[in-house]
Parts: C-alpha cells; structure tokens; sequence
C-alpha cells in the first residue's frame, strides 16, 4: 500500500439524502455532518424522481424507499438514468422479493435495511464515494537534516498559519506526527494520545473516518494532531500499513495535511518525500548538518527530478556579521539553487514556549522568529494555495 498522490478527497462533499422519515432524515444527517467531511443535502424520498439539482451531482445518493412503495412509480427508472454513475445507497424495511429485484435493476451500489447500525452507513458512505466534488489534498512536508534541527517546530508552525486564516481552514487542516519515536508535536503542545493503538496497527483495515476522529488530538482553536509515542511501531508486521492507512485518511479527511517527517531509514519514508507537493527541508548552519541536508536533498531529486518544490530552510540563523560560519552565497553553491530561506535564532523564545506548552506566536507573535517563518510560509504557502 502507497499514498497516492491523486487522492482527492477533502473539501466537505455533499450527500443527497431522499427520506419520507423526519427522524431518519435527522439522526443520518447529524451523524454524517460530525464527521466534517459531508454535507447532506435532504429531501423528501419523492424528490429523488426529479433528478439532480442544477448545482451538480452530489458524491454519494441516499434513498430511502421506505416500505417498497416508491419502487413502483413508473419515473423511477428514468430518473435513475439521470444520476447516471453517481452511487446509490438504498434505504428500506424488509421488502419482498419482487422489490428487491427492483433495487437490482436500480443498480443500487448498497443496501442498508432498517433498522442499521450508524458504523453501517459510515462504512457503507465513505467505501462508494466517489470524490467527484472533492479537490486534491495538499500534503506539506517538514524533514529535518538531523535531530535539533528545528523541523517539528516549524511543522507546527505551519500548521499554526494555516489554521489562523479561518474557522474552515483550521478545520481542513491536521498535522501527522511520523515520528513514533517521541510524538514530539504532541510532546511540545503538552498533549498526550491515550488511545491503546495495538489492536489497530495489527489489523489496519479497523481505521476508517470514525475511528480517525476518536484517536485525533485537538488544540483549540486550531488544527488537529495525529500524534502517537510507539518507538516499535517501525518493527511491527502491520507497522506499515498502519501508517500509509493513517496517511491515506488525513489525506481524505483534510484539505492540508503537514507531516513531521523524521528523518530515518523507515518504510515511508521515500514514499512521503514522493507525494509531498511542497518540502521543507530544515538544517544548520554547520558542516554536519550543511552534509546531511546535502544528503537529502540529492535523494528528493533522484526521487522526483526537477518537479519537486522543495524550501531549503537554514534554521537559527545569527544576525550578526560574525555570527554565521556559512554565508548565502556558499550555501547557494552548495545545494545549486538561488533561494534559501533563513530563521533567525530565537533560543530564549524557544525555550520558554516548550516549556510552558505554547506555539511560538502565543508567546511574542511580533519576535523575529515569527517574522521570518510568517515571511516563509506567506511566500511558500500562500502563493500556492489551491
């Protein structure tokens, strides 16, 4: 299993919803509508035999046949055609046969009968949805060029940005924390995932969108955070494909998805730096961490050539005529690109928003720090939004 850049899915998509049940109509709508990645459009069940509305075809249809009746209008057939591959999920009671084999030629993709479990309709909405409304899900890497380097801050920091535009693009925006290691976006934030992963790493095909929103971390207002300390999750049979599902779903779930992507030899790891569509790679300025960046950067171009857009960011950079061992024309050579953003070092704002659990800017928004990651982003991030 691999995350595939062509994953559509995120913006809110819209459910039809044709029901002659007040209550049905009510208790599938809220349950769909929690989930933040729907919106129900409903109507009475005889509303579906005059086809789509003009604003276009919805994602998924849900009908509602009640008892059967609706299954003998003679428009019926007709008005299927007219939602063409749109697929139907068929609602009813128990009916005879006769009316069953009507669902048949309705070429309805499921068949829910009353009364169902919610899980059922979750399950059953979200495997035939088709993502024709949907745009494509922006995943936005952070890689540090070894430990210290300051990329879990700025994942965080980017998160931050693109949660503060509004209440929509906090909601349509998470952070996946890969490093299992230490959970360190959690760890900053002074949040903690109590959620016991082991039944679901060992079979990943338990995570879906419901159970995604039980193990989500939240710091409000703002983004939400997957985030979870497991050091063997690496090592584990199902480790993989544990995350490349939890990917997958972010993906589905949100518009923007930041990864915190450690910099280790794990099974992801080529996979993330191919289907990112903006990279951030973060070092010092010191020879050590100058040859590691060096190091990645060559294996993001051997991975995706020239198309990828990666941001070279050289991380507590010292404002001071003496203070840096690297100037930006030597560093220009040495990774042969013209652009190399620059963070000014901030140890003592740092230091005091880890310790008391806060986001840089929830310390001193107006710190240099904070100017030249919100310059950063404003350039990197905005120009590029979809």
């Amino acid at each position: 299993m691999t995350i595939s850049s062509k994953i559509l899915p995120t913006r809110r998509k819209r459910i039809a919803l044709y029901s002659g049940d007040p209550n049905l109509r009510r208790e599938i709508s809220t349950r769909l509508d929690s989930l933040a990645i729907y919106d129900v459009q409903v109507e009475e069940a005889a509303a579906f035999l005059e086809g789509p509305k003009g604003e276009g075809k919805p994602s998924v249809v849900i009908l509602d046949v009640g008892d059967g009746t609706l299954l003998e209008n003679a428009r019926l057939m007709e008005a299927r055609a007219e939602w063409t591959n749109v697929p139907l999920i068929a609602l009813s009671g128990e009916l005879p046969p006769e009316r069953i084999r009507t669902l048949v030629r309705l070429n309805a993709a499921d068949w829910l009968r009353k009364p169902f479990d919610n899980k059922e309709l979750v399950n059953a909405v979200s495997f035939h949805d088709t993502g024709s409304q949907a745009t494509k899900t922006r995943v936005i890497t952070f890689i540090g060029a070894g430990g210290g380097a300051g990329a879990t801050t700025l994942a965080l920091s980017a998160a931050e940005y693109l949660s503060k535009k509004s209440l929509s693009m906090a909601a349509a925006t998470c952070l996946v924390d890969l490093d299992f290691q230490h959970a360190n976006c959690s760890s900053y934030l002074n949040l903690y995932n109590e959620f016991d992963l082991t039944s679901v790493i060992s079979q990943p095909e338990r995570l879906d969108v419901e159970l995604m929103d039980i193990i989500k971390l939240m710091r409000s207002p703002g983004f939400t955070l997957y985030s979870f300390e497991r050091p063997e999750l690496p090592f584990e049979p199902k480790g993989q494909d544990f995350v490349f599902k939890l990917l997958d779903l972010a993906a589905y779930r949100f518009d923007n998805v930041v990864i915190d992507l450690p910099n280790r030899e794990t099974p992801w790891l080529n996979t993330v730096l191919s289907s990112s569509d903006e990279i951030f790679l973060v070092f010092e300025l010191n020879v050590v961490s100058l040859r590691h960046a060096k190091q990645i950067y060559s294996r993001i171009r051997e991975l995706r050539g020239s198309a990828a857009s990666v941001t070279l960011v050289a991380n507590k950079h010292k404002r001071k005529l003496f203070g840096n061992h690297f100037s930006r024309g030597e560093l220009q050579k040495i990774f042969k690109m013209p652009h190399i953003k620059s963070v000014s070092l901030d140890a003592p704002l740092l230091t005091d928003a880890v310790n008391r659990a806060l986001l840089p800017t929830e310390v001193h928004a107006r710190a240099r720090f904070n100017k030249d990651v919100k310059s950063m982003f404003r350039e990197r991030l905005d120009a590029k939004t979809r």
